[in-house]
């Protein structure tokens, strides 16, 4: 476990990362921890994988250096691949999705020829048959992405034997980072443990998510953020989930031909007009063969594109190519 071991130590010991690897448990930490669990030690070997952060104190220089970039390009961790000189001293670049990638290259101009797409990926989930008694919405993702727009729509829908279940909280990037962020949100959670009908959960590590998706019927969210993947979204449709969202970021990439997507609207008022539509109409033909099959499918295809069997292979061979290559 040597080279696994040097990897999780330095990603550990980095202090230049806005939120402490250990302490945090957001996609793209779950992702590199997986990505460890999931690889022989050997892969590693030779190869320095820097997570999030373009900062030149990471670079090693008898390493095959590789950064992995989940991060949009407005986020302050990614602003050096605007430098030559320090996309000069890196070896390749992983991206998440072709759309991160793509704006990458529009807003940084990232040497093409250094820059490749692994997508993200996920433990299959094996399907439990879905609860008919009622419908159960879930929002499982930060509150920023989207949470003020949901419950105002699900407030105004007021829909008998429908219930939310708000699994959201600052703390999932650690201590730190809560207790810089978390009192921002602390009325919008109060909001949730207040309103009928909506279940307030906070922070569940992710084996207690999954559990929950089994037994949910809609991931609900309306995306404000232009996210680069959505694991939320990749679990949920994994789960048998109906997912309705909106077209921002990497969401249509990572969602079609599945999920159920509105146009992003930037007026609020515009947006929950859409998103009211959009969710009732999946509510209501949940059990519908029509819905029904799609989702069958769809889990199924997920389970298979999207599982670490598959993605774990695509890691090893890039990672045996890129050593071939530096001899």
């Amino acid at each position: 476990m040597e080279e696994k071991s040097r990897i999780l130590k330095k990603a550990d010991s980095d202090k230049s990362r806005p939120v402490s690897f250990k302490d945090s448990f957001g996609g793209s930490e779950s992702q590199l921890r997986l990505l460890l669990k999931y690889l022989p030690d050997e892969s590693f070997k030779d190869i320095n994988l820097i997570l999030n952060n373009t900062n030149h104190d990471l670079i090693e220089k008898d390493k095959i250096n590789v950064l992995w970039m989940h991060h949009f390009v407005n986020q302050q961790e990614a602003k050096n691949l605007g430098s030559k000189d320090f996309t000069d001293k890196l070896d390749w670049i992983v991206y998440n999705s072709n759309w991160n990638l793509k704006h990458h290259i529009n807003y940084f101009h990232v040497p093409q020829n250094k820059s490749v797409v692994i997508r993200n990926a996920i433990e299959k989930i094996n399907f439990v048959t879905k609860p008919t008694d009622k419908i159960s919405l879930i929002y499982h993702t930060t509150p920023w992405r989207g949470l003020k727009i949901l419950l105002k729509v699900f407030k105004n829908l007021n829909l008998k034997n429908v219930e939310l279940d708000v699994c959201s909280s600052t703390i999932i990037y650690g201590k730190k980072f809560d207790s810089v962020l978390g009192k921002n949100y602390e009325d919008l959670f109060n909001e949730c443990k207040n309103t009928k009908n909506v279940n307030y959960f906070g922070f569940l590590e992710n084996q207690k998510i999954i559990e929950k998706l089994k037994k949910v019927h809609i991931f609900a969210h309306p995306s404000i953020w232009p996210e680069t993947s959505c694991i939320a979204a990749i679990e949920s449709m994994a789960a048998g989930c109906e997912v309705v969202t909106t077209n921002l970021g990497a969401l249509i990439e990572t969602c079609s031909p599945y999920g159920t997507i509105i146009n992003f609207e930037k007026k609020p008022e515009d947006l929950e007009k859409k998103y009211s539509e959009a969710l009732l109409d999946s509510i209501q033909n949940f059990w519908s063969e029509k819905t029904q099959k799609k989702l069958k499918l769809q889990r199924e295809t997920i389970n298979a594109t999207y599982s670490w069997d598959v993605r774990s292979v695509e890691w090893k061979n890039f990672f045996n190519k890129i050593r071939k290559l530096r001899k």
